[in-house]
């Protein structure tokens, strides 16, 4: 097939026939270039439940149950902020008790900071009796690839091609250390701005004056004789 040559696709297509093997930037003229090595362990956030079990008592929760739900409230607030699911025993030997076991769990909860409107009943076959009610909610976790084994030979460079874990620490560096995998699905919120501060500066910087903090004897650096 005859290319135009005076077009500027057909003289980028006679440049890159006279290659041997061929440029990355050869395979990226119609069609999507190739990924990054590193792109292949792109960050995954998934679902997953965050539950707590709370074995049924006739006289209410008992102090190693409200610890237990204080810190699952704690979690909530963390990395949840969606709906807090209280499943109830449907086959209880006795629903009465485990329904105001799981009013006693909404209750706390509530104490704790978790708004009513993001507490749901529910129920569940248990299969057995001495169910617990079971307080849960979903929480987004980032996914930490494996990288552990099947390297490559790493001396082996006659390929000049990246190898198949090139950017697996990377990315499971990076999943471990953020505090909430929700920053991998979309940006946070900005904070508001200080308009104090803001009015302050430009009020400085109208008459003339320095506009930057004062300098004090903490930020000058030198060492203190205070102590002997």
């Amino acid at each position: 097939m005859r290319l135009n040559s005076s077009s500027g696709l057909g003289a980028k297509l006679a440049a890159c026939s006279l290659l041997i093997g061929g440029l990355a930037g050869c395979s990226a003229i119609g069609g999507a270039p190739a990924p990054f090595p590193t792109e292949h362990y792109a960050v995954q956030v998934q679902d997953r439940p965050d539950e707590v079990a709370l074995a049924v008592h006739g006289d209410g929760l008992s102090t190693a149950q409200q610890a237990a739900l204080a810190d699952f409230a704690g979690r909530w607030r963390d990395a949840g902020h969606g709906a807090v699911v209280l499943k109830t025993p449907a086959d209880s030997t006795d629903p009465e008790k485990a329904k105001s076991m799981a009013y006693a769990v909404q209750s706390q909860l509530e104490a704790l900071g978790v708004p009513p409107e993001r507490i749901q009943l529910a129920a569940y076959q248990a299969g057995g009796p001495g169910s617990p009610v079971v307080a849960s909610f979903l929480r987004l976790t980032a996914a930490i690839p494996d990288c552990g084994g099947g390297w490559d030979n790493l001396s082996s460079t006659f390929s000049n091609e990246p190898y198949k874990h090139f950017g697996c620490s990377l990315t499971a560096n990076i999943a471990t250390q953020v505090a909430d995998p929700r920053d991998f699905v979309s940006p946070p919120g900005l904070a508001p701005a200080d308009n104090v501060r803001r009015q302050t500066v430009l009020g400085k910087y109208r008459e003339g004056k320095l506009t930057a903090a004062e300098k004090d004897d903490q930020a000058s650096g030198a060492v203190s004789t205070a102590v002997k």
